[in-house]
């Protein structure tokens, strides 16, 4: 019987117990810093928002144009005039809508636009934006036009009407216009009582 020895090579080592790693766990200050930094960011965005909309002017505040009484060859009456300055029968160049300034100008000179009447809306709860639209509209095709003035051009109404907000103000009123698409006029769309 032989005896039987296991040989090992020179090289060979014994296994070595297995090591554990401490593993770094981040605790719950990095977590309370990134709320941190987001809370002061959402700060730093509300400061700047009320800065900018505390420099921004109100558009109710808005100075009142001078009306010259007596309009010279250029023929105005008041350069860059807010809405709530223009009366009915005015007749407005550099027109773009119903909300934004014009010049008001005697109607014999250039214009595009007429400011044609200020109608009332009916006395009731808030329709809702549609139902406002169109009883606006109605109420802005039923002014009467001076029937001796051709209509050259293609003309569009415009008007301006109470929102939800405005009408729980107590707001009412339509402000309509009559605006050429292309080109100026030099007449009154308006009978001569209301010219």
């Amino acid at each position: 019987m032989q005896e039987h020895s296991e040989r090992r090579p020179p090289s060979y080592q014994p296994p070595r117990p297995a090591q554990t790693q401490n593993a770094h766990r981040f605790g719950i200050a990095p977590i309370w810093l990134a709320i941190g930094a987001i809370g002061i960011i959402l700060i730093l965005v509300f400061g700047i928002t009320r800065l900018i909309q505390a420099t921004r002017p109100d558009p109710a505040a808005v100075a009142p144009v001078p009306r010259n009484p007596s309009p010279g060859i250029d023929g105005i009456i008041a350069e860059g005039a807010p809405p709530t300055q223009f009366e009915v029968g005015d007749c407005l160049a550099e027109f773009t809508s119903p909300l934004e300034p014009a010049t008001i100008v005697t109607c014999s000179t250039p214009h595009t636009a007429q400011l044609i009447g200020l109608e009332t809306l009916d006395d009731v709860p808030y329709p809702g934006d549609p139902r406002v639209t169109s009883k606006a509209e109605e109420a802005c095709r039923a002014i009467t036009l001076d029937p001796g003035t051709a209509l050259q051009g293609a003309w569009n109404y415009a008007f301006s009407r109470p929102s939800a907000g405005t009408w729980e103000a107590g707001d009412r009123t339509v402000a309509c216009f009559l605006a050429l698409e292309e080109g100026t006029t030099t007449t009154s769309l308006l009978p001569t009582s209301h010219a």
